[in-house]
Protein backbone atom coordinates (compact mmCIF):
# COMPACT_ATOMS: atom_id res chain seq x y z
CA UNK A 1 0.00 0.00 0.00
CA UNK A 2 2.92 2.51 0.90
CA UNK A 3 4.65 1.61 -2.21
CA UNK A 4 1.43 2.04 -4.17
CA UNK A 5 0.79 5.66 -2.43
CA UNK A 6 4.59 6.14 -3.24
CA UNK A 7 4.14 5.71 -6.97
CA UNK A 8 0.91 8.15 -7.16
CA UNK A 9 3.03 10.97 -4.93
CA UNK A 10 6.03 9.81 -7.54
CA UNK A 11 3.44 10.30 -11.08
CA UNK A 12 2.00 13.64 -9.48
CA UNK A 13 5.09 15.40 -8.89
CA UNK A 14 6.00 13.94 -12.42
CA UNK A 15 3.45 15.49 -14.07
CA UNK A 16 3.44 18.73 -12.15
CA UNK A 17 7.32 18.57 -13.55
CA UNK A 18 5.86 17.57 -16.88
CA UNK A 19 3.47 20.83 -17.07
CA UNK A 20 5.28 23.05 -15.72
CA UNK A 21 7.82 22.74 -18.93
CA UNK A 22 4.99 22.60 -21.78
CA UNK A 23 3.45 26.05 -20.48
CA UNK A 24 3.71 28.63 -22.49
CA UNK A 25 5.43 31.61 -21.57
CA UNK A 26 3.54 34.90 -21.91
CA UNK A 27 2.47 36.29 -25.42
CA UNK A 28 3.43 39.35 -26.67
CA UNK A 29 1.13 41.28 -28.77
CA UNK A 30 1.78 41.29 -31.92
CA UNK A 31 4.86 38.63 -31.52
CA UNK A 32 5.48 35.65 -33.56
CA UNK A 33 5.67 32.66 -31.25
CA UNK A 34 9.40 31.65 -30.29
CA UNK A 35 10.36 28.78 -32.74
CA UNK A 36 10.75 25.98 -30.32
CA UNK A 37 7.14 26.30 -28.53
CA UNK A 38 4.97 26.21 -31.49
CA UNK A 39 4.65 22.58 -31.71
CA UNK A 40 3.95 22.28 -28.03
CA UNK A 41 1.01 20.41 -26.88
CA UNK A 42 -1.82 23.26 -25.81
CA UNK A 43 -5.71 22.29 -24.77
CA UNK A 44 -6.33 23.51 -28.43
CA UNK A 45 -4.28 20.43 -29.87
CA UNK A 46 -6.70 17.83 -28.57
CA UNK A 47 -10.26 19.26 -28.05
CA UNK A 48 -11.89 16.03 -27.58
CA UNK A 49 -9.42 14.32 -25.17
CA UNK A 50 -10.37 17.55 -23.16
CA UNK A 51 -14.29 16.75 -23.82
CA UNK A 52 -13.75 13.25 -22.72
CA UNK A 53 -12.30 14.24 -19.67
CA UNK A 54 -14.90 16.31 -18.32
CA UNK A 55 -17.62 14.09 -18.88
CA UNK A 56 -15.41 11.97 -16.99
CA UNK A 57 -15.33 14.59 -14.22
CA UNK A 58 -18.99 14.87 -14.54
CA UNK A 59 -19.06 10.92 -12.72
CA UNK A 60 -17.06 12.33 -10.30
CA UNK A 61 -18.79 15.50 -9.74
CA UNK A 62 -21.62 13.78 -9.05
CA UNK A 63 -20.32 11.60 -6.90
CA UNK A 64 -20.70 8.07 -9.42
CA UNK A 65 -17.21 7.45 -8.07
CA UNK A 66 -17.68 3.54 -8.96
CA UNK A 67 -18.84 4.45 -12.63
CA UNK A 68 -15.63 6.67 -12.87
CA UNK A 69 -13.55 3.73 -11.75
CA UNK A 70 -15.81 1.13 -14.11
CA UNK A 71 -14.21 3.24 -17.17
CA UNK A 72 -10.30 3.47 -15.85
CA UNK A 73 -7.50 2.08 -17.40
CA UNK A 74 -6.54 -1.50 -16.55
CA UNK A 75 -3.62 -0.25 -15.47
CA UNK A 76 -5.39 2.42 -12.91
CA UNK A 77 -7.79 -1.11 -11.52
CA UNK A 78 -4.71 -2.61 -11.20
CA UNK A 79 -3.12 -0.20 -8.88
CA UNK A 80 -6.09 0.34 -6.81
CA UNK A 81 -9.25 -1.81 -6.22
CA UNK A 82 -13.10 -0.28 -6.76
CA UNK A 83 -13.58 -0.06 -3.34
CA UNK A 84 -10.73 1.94 -2.35
CA UNK A 85 -10.98 4.00 -5.07
CA UNK A 86 -14.70 4.74 -4.07
CA UNK A 87 -13.37 5.79 -0.56
CA UNK A 88 -10.74 7.64 -1.42
CA UNK A 89 -12.43 9.58 -3.93
CA UNK A 90 -14.95 10.24 -1.04
CA UNK A 91 -12.78 11.22 1.12
CA UNK A 92 -10.64 13.71 -1.52
CA UNK A 93 -13.57 15.41 -2.73
CA UNK A 94 -15.53 16.06 0.31
CA UNK A 95 -13.97 19.28 1.12
CA UNK A 96 -14.98 21.17 -2.06
CA UNK A 97 -18.32 20.14 -2.48
CA UNK A 98 -20.57 20.98 -5.74
CA UNK A 99 -18.92 22.01 -8.84
CA UNK A 100 -19.01 26.03 -9.62
CA UNK A 101 -16.56 26.05 -13.06
CA UNK A 102 -13.94 24.34 -14.54
CA UNK A 103 -11.18 25.49 -16.89
CA UNK A 104 -8.64 23.31 -18.72
CA UNK A 105 -5.46 25.43 -17.71
CA UNK A 106 -2.22 23.43 -19.06
CA UNK A 107 -1.75 20.00 -22.08
CA UNK A 108 1.05 17.94 -21.90
CA UNK A 109 1.78 14.29 -23.58
CA UNK A 110 3.96 11.87 -22.39
CA UNK A 111 5.64 8.15 -23.62
CA UNK A 112 6.17 7.36 -19.96
CA UNK A 113 5.27 7.67 -16.33
CA UNK A 114 6.40 6.86 -13.05
CA UNK A 115 5.51 2.93 -12.22
CA UNK A 116 3.37 2.85 -15.18
CA UNK A 117 3.79 0.79 -18.35
CA UNK A 118 5.62 2.45 -21.70
CA UNK A 119 2.90 4.16 -23.73
CA UNK A 120 0.48 7.31 -24.94
CA UNK A 121 -0.33 9.61 -22.22
CA UNK A 122 -2.22 12.62 -22.03
CA UNK A 123 -2.31 15.25 -19.12
CA UNK A 124 -4.93 17.65 -18.56
CA UNK A 125 -4.77 19.70 -15.99
CA UNK A 126 -7.82 22.29 -14.81
CA UNK A 127 -7.98 25.15 -12.80
CA UNK A 128 -11.73 24.94 -10.64
CA UNK A 129 -13.79 26.52 -8.37
CA UNK A 130 -16.49 25.26 -6.29
CA UNK A 131 -19.57 26.38 -5.34
CA UNK A 132 -18.17 27.13 -1.45
CA UNK A 133 -15.47 29.32 -3.10
CA UNK A 134 -12.51 26.51 -2.84
CA UNK A 135 -10.06 26.20 -5.58
CA UNK A 136 -8.21 23.40 -6.29
CA UNK A 137 -6.15 21.90 -9.26
CA UNK A 138 -7.01 18.82 -10.76
CA UNK A 139 -4.96 16.46 -13.17
CA UNK A 140 -6.35 13.95 -15.20
CA UNK A 141 -4.02 11.60 -16.90
CA UNK A 142 -5.00 9.35 -20.08
CA UNK A 143 -3.51 6.18 -21.07
CA UNK A 144 -3.89 5.19 -24.99
CA UNK A 145 -4.73 1.02 -24.12
CA UNK A 146 -3.40 -1.71 -26.46
CA UNK A 147 -6.78 -1.91 -28.16
CA UNK A 148 -6.59 1.91 -29.06
CA UNK A 149 -8.98 3.23 -26.40
CA UNK A 150 -7.68 6.24 -24.09
CA UNK A 151 -8.92 5.10 -20.39
CA UNK A 152 -8.05 7.36 -17.37
CA UNK A 153 -5.30 6.27 -15.52
CA UNK A 154 -4.75 8.55 -12.83
CA UNK A 155 -6.45 11.62 -11.20
CA UNK A 156 -5.24 14.49 -8.68
CA UNK A 157 -6.79 16.81 -6.70
CA UNK A 158 -4.67 19.69 -4.80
Amino acid sequence: MIRRLLIMIAAAAWCTSALAQSAAPPAVPGAAPPADIQFQPSPRDDRETIEAAQTWLALVDAGKFGLAWDDASPHLKSVVTRAKWIAGMSEARKPFGKLKERTPARFARSHSMPGAPEGDYSIIEFETEFANGKRATEQIIWMLGDNGVWRVSGYYIR
